[in-house]
């Protein structure tokens, strides 16, 4: 086989395995987006450090966002003078998108914009939403795929374990 047909096969290969997404235990990406909101600055998950926040990735047309978007405002607003945060990092196409969603669901916590999906793809996200639970030293300490009561529940309790550290 040619050195050149090789590489394509071997190329081919890697790009039809899943990506591997970050892990318990792994070291939370870096990342810098843009907020949602109008002349906010960037979310930058770095000037969280020292915090316990939840990377949230979602979006308008994610029917189990509807219930997690209230209850990570709730945890956020109970847990944030404890040192907790939440960071939603939307999926949608447009910010317009976005916005519509969130004038039925408001919430109080930082908002980026993901349309280019480099932080999802950094993040290595396979279910919507998806969210990553970082401790103060910036390594994930749990993931959670799908969003349902007993996610709360779960996320509560880790919640109050990383802030009583």
């Amino acid at each position: 086989m040619p050195v050149r047909t090789a590489l394509l096969a071997a190329f081919l290969a890697a790009a039809a395995m899943p990506a591997a997404g970050v892990e318990a235990g792994e070291r939370a990406p870096a990342f810098v987006a843009a907020s949602l909101e109008p002349g906010a600055p960037a979310v930058a998950l770095e000037a969280l450090r020292g915090r316990v926040v939840y990377v949230d990735f979602w979006a308008s047309w994610c029917v189990p966002c509807r219930q997690s978007m209230p209850v990570l405002d709730a945890l956020a607003r109970r847990h944030g003078p404890r040192g907790f945060s939440v960071v939603g990092v939307n999926k949608d196409a447009t910010a317009a998108d976005a916005q519509r969603f969130l004038r039925r669901v408001p919430v109080g916590f930082a908002l980026a914009g993901d349309a280019d999906d480099a932080v999802a793809k950094a993040f290595g996200v396979k279910a919507m939403p998806s969210g990553y639970l970082v401790d103060r030293a910036g390594i994930v300490r749990r993931v959670h795929r799908g969003f349902d009561d007993a996610t709360a529940a779960a996320l509560e309790r880790e919640i109050e374990e990383l802030l009583g550290r």
